[in-house]
């Protein structure tokens, strides 16, 4: 590459010498100069991820789409076929290499790498760590407990619905209730608005009409309210302080085991800032786009068994122990994880 650059500059000079009224082109040179050098240096890195891809078998790229017109159900089924690592084509020049396995997505984190998209929550190098230094005192316990007793608040008036509705012997979508709560809630903390939107039917109607089968899914398959209650001991629905919480272990079981199966953070996205080389001897170079695919490394056989079955269990003391520090990162892993995960795991 130096070579060419002093070749360039050795033939600019020689044909402005011979004419000085040629120096008025002197823009339109630097500026061809410049797309030449630029296109060189995205051949080589071209030619070197081509390379690299090799050992990263695939699923076939159409010629002009690569793998975008395919369904993205097709995704669990690539993972399957092809283990730990495989590239996906968007269009014929753009590729991006998806990881489904837990060494890898260690080997990633670790080394950390930068966003391939600009923004507050994705900025990198000296400006992130003084935007997470800012932040990271505002989720301090000591900052956060004024808020309990305005999120107790929004709780119990949940609760009162569901002492009111669990008489009537009957499922009960949860969706609903913990949407409104969750909203009452923000409008409490962050605006210092009372809402009453838990009691006001209409807004209750526009957020179950946006609702899912999540509260279905909690309620049939998590056997959560009374079964869940009982286990913990509790035999009426009652707000429990945060002190209480190391006292419901089930709980907390239940809770990762619901982000096991449906992480709230299902892939991260990540632009490598240096070449890596993973564990097997395979190696990706500077500049490849990668994506750690939580939400298949959360169904990987190898990791977990049976792993489309809801089983609390999983995260039981003695299970967790033995796991994979990677196979569970519902928030992501290493230094650009979630800034609250500490109260997810506590």
């Amino acid at each position: 590459m130096t070579c060419v650059v002093v070749r360039l500059i050795t033939a600019i000079w020689c044909w402005l010498h011979k004419d000085v009224s040629r120096i008025f082109y002197l823009p339109i040179v630097l500026c061809l100069t410049y797309m030449v050098l630029k296109a060189i240096k995205l051949y080589q890195w071209r030619r070197e991820l081509n390379k690299a891809l090799k050992s990263f078998p695939g699923p076939p790229v159409h010629w002009l789409f690569g793998n975008v017109h395919e369904d993205l159900d097709k995704v669990l089924e690539w993972s399957k076929k092809y283990a730990r690592a495989f590239p996906v084509w968007f269009g014929k020049f753009v590729v991006f290499v998806t990881l489904n396995d837990a060494d890898y997505a260690k080997a990633v984190c670790a080394r950390g790498g930068k966003r391939w998209w600009k923004g507050l929550l994705t900025l990198q190098g000296r400006k992130w760590f003084q935007h997470r230094k800012l932040l990271t005192p505002g989720f301090h316990y000591g900052v956060l407990k004024p808020y309990v007793s305005l999120i107790t608040k929004s709780t119990q008036v949940m609760l009162d619905k569901w002492e009111h509705l669990i008489t009537q012997e009957k499922s009960v979508e949860l969706f609903g209730h913990v949407s409104l709560m969750t909203l009452d809630s923000i409008l409490k903390c962050a605006f210092s608005h009372e809402s009453n939107c838990q009691i006001d039917r209409s807004v209750q109607g526009e957020v179950r009409g946006e609702g899912g089968g999540m509260g279905c899914w909690l309620q049939e398959e998590c056997g959560f309210s009374a079964e869940l209650l009982h286990r913990e001991g509790c035999h009426s629905i009652s707000l429990a302080c945060r002190d209480d919480l190391g006292k419901m272990p089930y709980t907390t079981m239940c809770i990762k085991e619901s982000m096991r199966i449906f992480p709230p953070v299902p892939l991260v996205s990540r632009q490598l800032s240096k070449p890596i080389t993973f564990h097997d001897g395979r190696y990706l170079p500077e500049g490849t786009l990668v994506g750690i695919n939580i939400y298949l490394i959360h169904r990987d056989p190898n990791l977990w068994k049976d792993p489309e079955v809801f089983d609390p269990m999983r995260f039981s003391p003695e299970n967790s122990s033995q796991r994979h520090s990677h196979a569970f990162m519902p928030f992501s892993a290493g230094a650009r994880c979630g800034i609250a995960l500490v109260f997810m795991s506590s």
